[in-house]
């Protein structure tokens, strides 16, 4: 029986080493010495696609609208649109804006947006409009970040513990 345990556990093992990853052990793709230059180049697309360390700005505008909504307790959830989910969040800043100045940059420090070059005031506004100047500077913002971290490297760019990207 122990000859047995161990031969099996020998062909396991051997299995383990021939095959050139787990994913293609799984699917039984077959190991090849040369990939042509047409499979590498779909292999890179669809990883870059599928991948989930893959930088995607519209998850990253949507979640620091989220973190700028929290920063002044109003939750998204509470509002039947975005547009009054942003109105909220812009009456909460301009009611704060003559009571403390500095809290305003405090904010846009937290919320990374000094890095990015933006003002809270263009975070804001892209929150309300979709379709205004201030989202598209803020896309731009983001587009231009993420492209100097890695230069076109998405798979470089990782959230750090609060979820920000960059920095």
């Amino acid at each position: 029986m122990s000859s047995t345990l161990n031969s099996t556990a020998l062909v396991i093992l051997l299995r383990q080493r021939l095959s050139p990853s787990p994913k293609a052990a799984i699917i039984g793709i077959a190991p090849s010495p040369v990939a042509s230059p047409l499979t590498q180049a779909k292999s890179a697309v669809s990883a870059s696609m599928f991948s989930v360390d893959s930088l995607n700005i519209t998850a990253v505008k949507v979640r620091l609208m989220e973190r700028a909504g929290k920063e002044f307790g109003v939750d998204q959830t509470d509002y039947e649109s975005v547009s009054s989910y942003g109105a909220a969040v812009k009456n909460a800043v301009e009611a704060l804006k003559p009571q403390s100045p500095s809290a305003i940059a405090e904010i846009e420090r937290q919320l990374g947006l000094d890095q990015l070059g933006v003002s809270l005031d263009t975070l804001v506004g892209a929150i309300g409009d979709p379709r205004s100047s201030d989202n598209e500077s803020l896309d731009a913002a983001l587009k231009q970040h993420a492209g100097g971290q890695g230069e076109g490297d998405a798979a470089s760019v990782q959230p750090d513990e609060l979820g920000l990207y960059g920095g």
